[in-house]
């Protein structure tokens, strides 16, 4: 399981506690919506909660970053659930709802839950969770957001996609690589691996190919940092994260 926690980016911040479960919920979303959190998740549902200030930009670019980056380049899209959660029990619907129309989006919002913020680490510009799972876990916690860590994210809710309901068949593994850094080729086991994809930093798909050998030409990636993602016909599904020099 991977368990991620970063930096604290403001001054607002308090120290992030590591947490493997997540934190239930029963509430109404602000269009009125019930929701019971651990309901979702045993459905088989995952879940990215954000927890945001109101006034907060990187809060609103981090919400433009993981609805335009992250939801598109997940492997079963509809099964993922992005919501924004105000980050003390003083926000309310009317706040969010605000918020959410000012910045164009659609996905669901919530009133402020001073718990989450608190379970997740505090409040960090914004706080993001990834959850999901019959055992509620946690799969991604950090304090702030860039688009450097799209990939990350995005390798956790493929995890937690292959941990939910109904798939048990399906495995997702951390894939031995080398070299890392690569400059040219990259090598990895094979095994029944039969397709790669690769994401950039912004959970953009930069490379989708059908393999025969366990390497890939990185020749014409620009320097940085991707995920690969490998998968077969069986549902399996394998991840690593590398740097391209």
């Amino acid at each position: 399981m991977k368990h991620i926690l970063l930096p604290l980016l403001c001054a607002a911040s308090i120290g992030a506690q590591a947490q493997t479960t997540a934190l239930d919920f029963t509430s109404n979303d602000c269009a009125g919506a019930p929701h019971t959190l651990f309901t979702e998740l045993e459905a088989g549902d995952v879940v990215i909660l954000e927890l945001v200030m109101m006034g907060c930009q990187p809060c609103v670019t981090a919400a433009q970053s993981l609805t335009a980056n992250v939801l598109p380049n997940v492997s079963e899209p509809s099964r993922v659930k992005l919501y924004s959660i105000g980050f003390t029990n003083s926000i309310n619907c009317t706040q969010m709802n605000s918020w959410k129309s000012t910045n164009g989006f659609t996905h669901t919002v919530f009133a402020g839950m001073s718990a989450q913020t608190t379970h997740y680490g505090g409040m960090g510009m914004p706080t993001i969770a990834v959850v999901g799972g019959n055992g509620h876990a946690v799969y991604y916690t950090a304090l702030g957001h860039s688009n450097s860590d799209n990939p990350a994210i995005i390798a956790a809710i493929e995890e937690a996609l292959a941990g939910g309901v109904g798939i048990e068949e399906n495995t997702t593994t951390a894939v031995a690589i080398h070299p890392n850094p690569v400059e040219e080729v990259l090598n990895f086991d094979r095994a029944a691996w039969t397709q790669a994809r690769v994401l950039d930093v912004q959970g953009r798909e930069v490379m989708n190919v059908k393999l025969i050998t366990g390497k890939l030409d990185m020749t014409a990636l620009q320097p940085g940092v991707y995920v690969l993602q490998l998968s077969n016909g069986a549902g399996a599904s394998g991840t690593a994260r590398f740097e391209k020099r």
